[in-house]
C-alpha cells in the first residue's frame, strides 16, 4: 500500500513537471511576433503608376520602394495631416535593382500638409500624385517584412510550384 501511494506521488510529480518544463525546452514552440520596418520617401521622390494600386516610388538617392494593393482609406482627423492608405505587399530595391527586402500589409501615410498661404509657392517635389490626388512628403511606409530575398508575386504560385 506505501509502494503504490509512493508510485502515485511521483507520477502526479512528473506529469506536474512535464507540463511545466516541456514549454520552456521549445517543444511546444510559439510563434515570433511579425516585425515591422518603415522608410520615409523623402522630398523630391517621383511615382510612377504600373497598374491599379500598383506603384513605384523612385527616391532621389536611387531606390526604388514598389507597392501593391493600395487603397486610399481616407484623409486624418488632423487637418495638417495628409491622407493615409493601406498597401498590401511591397518591395525596396537598390539602384542596381537587386531587392533589399520584402513585406506585406502595410500603411501609406502622407506627410504634412503646408499650411495654405496664397503668397507661398508650393515646390512640385514636395508631393506626388497617386491617382490624381495629392500626397505631401515626406510619405512613410510602414510594412511587416517577409523573408528576404522573396520579391512581389503579381500571382500566387500554381499548385505543384512550390
Amino acid at each position: 500500500m506505501k509502494t503504490l501511494k509512493c508510485l502515485m506521488t511521483v507520477m502526479v510529480w512528473v506529469c506536474v513537471t512535464v507540463s511545466f518544463v516541456l514549454p520552456t525546452w521549445g517543444l511546444n514552440p510559439q510563434p515570433e511576433p511579425p516585425i515591422y520596418k518603415s522608410i520615409t520617401l523623402p522630398k523630391g521622390t517621383m511615382v510612377e503608376k504600373l497598374g491599379p494600386g500598383h506603384f513605384k516610388f523612385k527616391l532621389p538617392d536611387g531606390q526604388v520602394v514598389e507597392v501593391k494593393g493600395l487603397v486610399k482609406s481616407g484623409g486624418s482627423a488632423d487637418k495638417h495631416r495628409g491622407a493615409t492608405a493601406i498597401i498590401g505587399d511591397s518591395g525596396i530595391y537598390d539602384r542596381t535593382g537587386k531587392l533589399i527586402t520584402s513585406g506585406k500589409q502595410g500603411s501609406l501615410k502622407s506627410g504634412p500638409k503646408p499650411t495654405e498661404d496664397k503668397h507661398i509657392k508650393i515646390d512640385p517635389r514636395d508631393f506626388v500624385k497617386i491617382d490624381d490626388d495629392v500626397t505631401w512628403l515626406p510619405i512613410t511606409i510602414q510594412f511587416q517584412v517577409e523573408s528576404k530575398g522573396k520579391g512581389l508575386s503579381p500571382q500566387p504560385d500554381p499548385p505543384g510550384k512550390r
